[in-house]
Parts: C-alpha cells; sequence; structure tokens
C-alpha cells in the first residue's frame, strides 16, 4: 500500500533519472564576461550592486551543475491540498518548502506583486530588436548581445539583463531549437524599464515557477519511474530547492556547507558555504534581511488537515516523525525488499494513521479547552452588562417622565396665554 499522502512509493526512491537545469548561471555569468565589447563600469554595477541578483554574482561558478539530491527529494513528495507551498517527507520526517523559506536562501525580494505590473513596461524595446520574431528565444538574446556595443541608450544593458532573466531567474525547459516556447512575454516587457527590473518581487515569481515545475513533474511521472535514462529538464531557479536539503538534515549541513563566520548577515544562504529539520528556522540576524524582501503576513492558503497537524506540533516544539514512512525509506536504501510490500486489509490500522488521528484527537481537545474559555468569558461579560442594562432602563424610564411632565407644563403654559 503507498503511503498516505505520497506521489511515489518507496520502491521509486532508489531509481536515478538525470535532471538537466535550466537554471544557468554558470554559462551567464561567464558570457557577461566575455563580451566582445565588454561591459561598462556602470553596465557592470547595475548587476553587482543590484538589491536582488548581487548575491548570485558571489556564488561559486560551477560548470557541472548536478541535480541527484534535488531529484531524491523530489522521489519524496507529499501529497498535499496546498497549493502555495510542498512539503517533502524524508526519514519519515516532513520538510517544508515554502515561501519564506526560499526568500532565505535565495535573498530574492519575494514580496506582494504589484498592482497592474503584468502591464509593466514596453514592447518598445522587443520592436526594435526582435521585430520579425513571433517569440523571443534566449538564443537570440545572447547571439545580439555578444556583439553589441555600448551605446547612446540603454539598450544593451537591457539586452544584458533579458538575458540574466531569460537564463536564471525564469529560465525554461528548452531554450533552443525550432520548438522552444521562448522567454515569457512579461519578462521581455519588463527589460524595457529597468528601474521597474530593481523593484520588482522576482522571488515569488521563482517560488510560483518552481512549485508549478514540481506538479508538473508529479503529474508527469504518475508515481512511477519507467526509464532511468530519460532526461528531465528543470526550468527556473531551482538553487534554494537544491539547498533545502542541506538546510534541513544537520548531517548533510555539517558535511557539505562551509560557515563563513565574516558573511553579511544581509546575505542569502544560496552558496555552499540522524535529525531533520522540518521548518527552517531564521536566524536573529536574518530579521532585517526577511524585512526587505517578505510580507508581514501571507494570503491563507487551501486548508490542509494533514499539514495543519504538522504545524499545530511543530509550532509547540514538538517533533513530527512517521515510523512506518521512516522504516521503508531505510528499508529501500539497504536493498530490503519488503519495503513495498501490500499491507493486508486484516492488518492493524498504520502508526503514521493512528498518529495523525491522535494528532486530530489533541487539536479537537485543545480546541474545546479554548472554546470553553470564550464561552466562559462571555458569561462573564453578561453577567457583568446585566446591571448596566437595568440601569440604562431605569435612565431610559425617568428620561420618558421627565420630557412627559416638560410636555404637560408647555401645554399648560399655551393655554394660560391664550386666556
Amino acid at each position: 500500500m503507498q503511503p498516505l499522502g505520497m506521489h511515489f512509493k518507496p520502491s521509486q526512491y532508489n531509481k536515478k533519472i538525470k535532471l538537466s537545469t535550466r537554471c544557468h548561471i554558470f554559462e551567464t555569468l561567464t558570457t557577461l564576461d566575455k563580451l566582445e565589447h565588454p561591459l561598462t563600469s556602470s553596465e557592470r554595477d547595475w548587476f553587482e550592486k543590484h538589491p536582488q541578483f548581487k548575491h548570485i554574482f558571489h556564488m561559486p561558478r560551477d560548470p557541472n551543475h548536478k541535480l541527484m539530491g534535488m531529484w531524491l527529494l523530489l522521489l519524496r513528495t507529499a501529497e498535499i491540498e496546498k497549493k502555495k507551498e510542498a512539503w517533502f517527507v524524508v526519514n519519515g520526517v516532513p520538510i517544508h518548502y515554502g515561501l519564506r523559506e526560499h526568500a532565505l536562501m535565495s535573498g530574492l525580494d519575494c514580496r506582494c506583486y504589484p498592482l497592474d505590473y503584468t502591464e509593466a513596461g514596453s514592447n518598445e524595446f522587443r520592436r526594435k530588436y526582435f521585430l520579425r520574431k513571433t517569440k523571443v528565444r534566449l538564443q537570440d538574446v545572447r547571439e545580439k548581445l555578444m556583439v553589441m556595443q555600448k551605446g547612446r541608450t540603454r539598450d544593451r544593458l537591457k539586452m544584458a539583463v533579458l538575458y540574466f532573466l531569460g537564463s536564471i531567474i525564469v529560465g525554461h525547459t528548452k531554450d533552443s531549437g525550432k520548438d522552444v516556447a521562448g522567454i515569457d512575454d512579461f519578462v521581455v516587457r519588463a527589460v524595457n524599464d529597468l528601474d521597474f527590473c530593481v523593484s520588482f518581487p522576482w522571488g515569488r515569481l521563482s517560488f510560483e515557477n518552481m512549485l508549478e515545475e514540481i506538479s508538473h513533474t508529479m503529474r508527469h511521472f504518475k508515481g512511477v519511474m519507467h526509464n532511468e535514462k530519460a532526461l528531465w529538464p528543470v526550468s527556473g531557479l531551482c538553487i534554494p530547492l537544491e539547498f533545502l536539503l542541506f538546510e534541513a538534515v544537520p548531517i548533510l549541513a555539517n558535511t557539505y556547507i562551509d560557515q563563513i563566520p565574516e558573511a553579511d548577515a544581509s546575505c542569502p544562504r544560496m552558496s555552499f558555504t540522524h535529525a531533520i529539520a522540518s521548518v527552517i528556522p531564521h536566524i536573529d540576524e536574518e530579521i532585517p534581511l526577511l524585512d526587505l524582501i517578505m510580507e508581514e503576513a501571507e494570503e491563507d492558503d487551501t486548508h490542509d488537515v494533514v499539514v495543519a497537524s504538522w504545524m499545530w506540533r511543530l509550532r509547540r516544539g514538538l517533533p513530527v516523525l512517521l515510523e512506518e514512512m521512516y522504516t521503508a525509506d531505510v528499508a529501500t536504501r539497504s536493498g530490503q525488499n519488503n519495503a513495498n510490500e501490500e499491507i493486508d486489509a486484516n492488518e492493524q490500522p498504520r502508526e503514521d494513521t493512528i498518529e495523525l488521528v491522535d494528532l486530530l484527537s489533541t487539536m479537537k481537545q485543545d480546541m474545546k479547552t479554548q472554546f470553553d474559555n470564550i464561552s466562559a468569558k462571555i458569561d462573564g461579560l453578561e453577567k457583568r452588562i446585566e446591571p448596566l442594562e437595568v440601569y440604562v432602563k431605569k435612565q431610559e424610564k425617568s428620561k420618558m417622565m421627565s420630557n412627559r411632565v416638560l410636555r404637560k407644563k408647555e401645554g399648560e403654559g399655551r393655554k394660560e396665554k391664550k386666556v
């Protein structure tokens, strides 16, 4: 029986696949460094002093970008109702990937979109350089950028920004050839306004693209890896999701992450600088960074009772460990054959199901206690209000009597004047 709420069975956890990233950091930054007519100091400063993009220029440049760790994470994706976050269950421990995690690791602006942002910029730049093309391919942008000279306008900088965005932040699944989708029209319009490209929340856009990529992957494989020789492309900024596992699993962090004591607290964690953290905590020094790139409160997401039970425990400092899923995960890696055995209908209820029932029962009791407390406060309030209501009624009755007496005297006075 497939574990509750999981896209893949444990038997699939040892399946391999070759992921191909469309986040071309090494290639893009190398291209910008080796233009036929080098970037001017002001053009380079636009990138290296950009409040969001400057972090990417500080990252190590690896020409061989490996994504196997990310694939092992995707194999453990949980099925949830939430639309604005993802959860992965590793060794029975759920790991949260939301907008805050994306912001902490990428350093990109993840605040809300500005009003009417899709209408930002214009098609002036597109008409000038890509008039006859129905779609602007990344390959076309790169070819023009490689030979452009510095001019009186900022067109070359706009071309460089378009190449940067199209190859790193919102890279497509396929970036060359006849069937390529082309760079998103919104991005092509946006580069005509470079100030907009500084303030726009690229982090939120890249996060939403990554969630869609995860959903697309799950829909494609439908829980089964038939061809391990397949090449699966990953579009968009996938770096934060790659580092999620290294941040969540201490043994990986201690082995592969280099701690840099002198690093600025305003820098994100997006560099390779048995307990597993379900939610990536932030340190106090990162609060100013979050204030700059995150909203105080996010919009409500779709309710999911399983996720709600996990968060309920985590907020109280309690661990979440699904024992049966932990056993299946470990058994698969050790080569045991019974990792994916079907559970007979007559067997006892699953341990993770029992734990979920216990969690819901505890939550129900907690809610009942809070409701009783509220009811008690309301009862006490009613008792305090009752004397006030009596007093108000007496005052209203006294006022009515006074008004009657006053009207009677006024009537008698008018009669005396007529006599």
